[in-house]
């Protein structure tokens, strides 16, 4: 392991509202709970935007419908991001089909409507670009089609559609305005050269309690694994690799 710094204070010291945008309804846990924690016991705003719910993640459990696992993983995405300090009118899921999520221009318009709406400051989701997803040395797993979708879809929602008012002009109906973001978070991305690290010790308690409300997707007694993957020589530390883009 490695001993490395915390990143809060040089990207977050200036920012007040932090969009996350991310796949699966127990991703933001997974990817950046104690940061979300840490964010909400600041005084930031978070708005979270899930962009599927969930419903064929059931593995080789039997008995269980798509409908019926979605509603129980989407219900456990409004308590976890309780538990984080993520009021549940700040916690959005667009209900769209698990693994069925793909780039669309009706669903970069669904990201800019958030995006114009709640004027974030910096967006954090997935990696769109990489197939394999290298955990520094301890693992490699396929980056899932809904993540590398959702980091695209963020992407070019962010620059340029959300900046132009020639994209999606309905929005402006509706009372609202263009809005340029150009700050980004990027999970899934642990060996890029951008990547930061945001110390979480005093908030891995409410990860685990909020991975574990996550009960259609795993085992509560997994929730201690994944707060340890996030273990390092001098502490607990979430990785994102960070872009100041245009």
């Amino acid at each position: 392991m490695m001993a490395i710094k915390d990143s809060y204070s040089e990207i977050f010291s200036d920012i007040n509202n932090v969009l996350v945008v991310l796949a699966h309804p127990d991703d933001m846990e997974v990817n950046c709970g104690g940061l979300m924690a840490r964010l909400c016991a600041d005084g930031k705003k978070v708005r979270v935007v899930i962009t599927t719910n969930g419903g064929k993640g059931m593995k080789d459990k039997e008995g269980l419908t798509e409908k019926g696992f979605g509603i129980s993983r989407v219900d456990e995405q409004k308590r976890a991001g309780e538990v984080l300090g993520v009021p549940a009118s700040e916690n959005f899921n667009l209900n769209l089909p698990d693994g069925e999520l793909f780039h669309s221009l009706d669903n970069i318009e669904k990201i800019v409507f958030h995006i114009r709406q709640f004027k974030p400051d910096i967006v954090i989701t997935h990696n769109p670009e990489d197939m394999f997803i290298h955990f520094f040395e301890r693992s490699v797993w396929v980056n899932h089609n809904d993540h590398r979708s959702t980091g695209l879809v963020v992407a070019d929602a962010v620059y340029p559609y959300s900046r132009d008012r020639g994209f999606f002009p309905k929005h402006f109906k509706d009372g609202l305005s263009p809005h340029i973001v150009n700050k980004l978070l990027i999970a899934d991305s642990y060996t890029k050269g951008a990547v930061k690290y945001f110390a979480v010790d005093d908030y891995t308690e409410q990860k685990k309690k909020a991975l574990q409300q996550h009960v259609s997707a795993f085992s509560p007694d997994d929730a201690d694994g994944y707060v340890e993957e996030n273990k390092f020589d001098n502490g607990y530390f979430e990785p994102l690799a960070y872009y100041k883009v245009y």
